[in-house]
């Protein structure tokens, strides 16, 4: 695995470790010590190397059953948004689903 594979990799499992760990992008960044820039950098190079029309990966990052926002719309779709939630993603879920409603 050459220098460039090696730090694609690197990053690719901190995004992972992010998502999985259900912290906001600035405390996870924080808490292991790493530039916010470089991560939001490498998350959007990954999201944009999967984008797939109208789909998004969410992932649960509440325990509880409480969040920040509750949305709902007429089509009974919801949304949840726990406190400290991630703006991109918010951003990326309303795009999708003006994608799939057009």
């Amino acid at each position: 695995m050459n220098h460039r594979e090696e730090r694609k990799s690197y990053w690719r499992a901190l995004i992972d470790k992010h998502t999985e760990s259900g912290m906001s992008a600035a405390a996870f960044c924080k808490q292991q010590g790493i530039n916010s820039q470089r991560f939001y950098f490498w998350r959007r190079r990954f999201r944009a190397d999967s984008a797939s029309p109208g789909f998004i990966r969410l992932v649960p990052t509440s325990k509880t059953a409480f969040s920040g926002i509750r949305i709902i719309l007429d089509d009974g779709v919801s949304l949840e948004l726990d406190r400290g939630f991630d703006p991109l993603t918010l951003q990326e879920t309303i795009d999708a689903l003006r994608t799939m409603g057009g």
